[in-house]
């Protein structure tokens, strides 16, 4: 079995390299531990030592924010290839905003970020060995290549069991990938479909020794209805380069588009005002949109409406293909949205009630409901929801004097 060690942290922080070898020399005093509040923690990097492919392999995990707190909820990891520092901070960075409830933007739902470095990325990433670039055969930068099953045997047997073991995540899983990297995406795609869910595809190498892929694709998708995934291709302005790049994208679209398996869905973009090194970054921000737009949940739909969130968890399912339930903490927001912010009392109270329905152990939720029930003056219901949160944490302080000014309230009232 793989084995894995950290190695160290990802940190960004205002202070120099000189000031933190001081802080560390002095480590002893009270103030190194105040600075650690300087200090933004994207992630952290580790090694796992792999017998398929006979080396050490680096990998950067990135943890959503609730992960530490809501020590019952299971993530979806996105596996991202070419995953050097910057890459790591890029996807990272546009999970995080992607999925903000302060904010008021779930477009995404929370995701694990790993993050795999290069050794030799056209021995992992390509599934023959070919010297082949377009109108060229004697590329000898290509010399090691062809060994993708190998990489792939890698991440099934040793980094993802490793990762499953490490962290709480859901069945389904992503992959990321660029160029090469997306050459490799789509091998998994056609070779080992049940291994990922999600498929963020952002101009791949499509040229590959005489568009290898294509060709095995027509193979693999006549026969296959019973592909389950959802996936994006991203395109970049090519052109000036070779018209072929365009055209072999297009058509592997048309192929995926014309399978007839029910639950693959898929979906094409071409950047035009994007060159192959430039388009990752938008091609990420549309690729997860869209790859998670079933997750989304609309505040004006919801505050017009809120049964919309009692079907949420079977759309879900059927469209994602994970269990989950509507996000607590953005549902909460909207409740307070619709509470103070459009003076929507009822609704508010809809919407949390449905909440404590999702999330019965939530302190926070039985708050919220109790704060709506006492804004419409339905005194009797919050008393009960600050018992409720008594049940749940007998010394909760702030229940019970808020039960206390209830109860006041009653007798005046009596």
């Amino acid at each position: 079995m793989a084995t894995i060690r950290m190695i160290s942290s990802f940190i960004l922080t205002s202070r120099t390299i000189t000031t933190i070898i001081c802080f560390f020399i002095f480590s002893l005093s009270n103030s190194f531990a105040q600075s650690l509040d300087n200090f933004l923690v994207v992630g952290q990097r580790y090694t796992i030592n792999s017998k398929i492919l006979n080396e050490s392999r680096n990998y950067s995990v990135y943890l959503p924010a609730s992960y530490k707190n809501n020590v019952d909820k299971k993530y979806i990891v996105a596996y991202v290839l070419d995953g050097d520092r910057s890459k790591f901070l890029e996807v990272s960075g546009i999970a995080q905003s992607m999925h903000s409830d302060a904010n008021l933007k779930l477009q995404i739902p929370e995701l694990i970020i790993v993050s795999i470095e290069n050794t030799d990325r056209t021995k992992n990433f390509t599934p023959t060995n070919s010297l082949n670039y377009l109108d060229r055969e004697d590329v000898s930068a290509f010399k090691s290549s062809g060994k993708a099953d190998d990489f792939m045997r890698f991440m099934e047997n040793e980094l993802m069991v490793e990762i499953n073991k490490s962290f709480r995540t859901v069945p389904q899983s992503m992959i990321i990938g660029h160029s090469l990297g997306g050459l490799f995406a789509l091998h998994c795609l056609l070779e080992n479909p049940q291994l990922f869910s999600y498929y963020l595809l952002i101009d791949p190498s499509w040229f590959w020794d005489h568009n290898y892929i294509g060709k095995r694709s027509k193979e693999v998708l006549a026969n296959r209805v019973d592909l389950k995934a959802r996936i994006y291709i991203a395109l970049a302005n090519n052109m000036q380069e070779d018209k072929r790049h365009y055209q072999w994208g297009n058509q592997f679209y048309k192929l995926l588009k014309e399978n007839k398996s029910p639950d693959l869905k898929v979906d094409f973009r071409y950047f035009e005002d994007e060159k192959h090194l430039t388009v990752t970054i938008p091609a990420t921000y549309y690729g997860l949109r869209y790859l998670f737009e079933p997750y989304t949940i609309d505040i004006n739909e919801v505050t017009k409406d809120p049964n919309i969130l009692v079907n949420y968890s079977a759309k879900i399912k059927k469209e994602l293909f994970f269990d989950t339930k509507p996000d607590q903490s953005f549902v909460n927001t909207i409740g307070y949205v619709a509470l103070y912010d459009r003076q929507l009392p009822d609704i508010a109270i809809s919407i949390f009630e449905l909440n404590t329905k999702n999330y019965p152990q939530s302190i926070n939720v039985w708050d919220s409901l109790a704060e709506a029930y006492t804004v419409r003056g339905y005194i009797d219901k919050a008393r009960k929801c600050y018992e409720k949160i008594l049940t749940l944490s007998p010394t909760n302080n702030t229940a019970k004097t808020k039960l206390e000014e209830l109860n006041s309230k009653i007798r005046q009232r009596n």
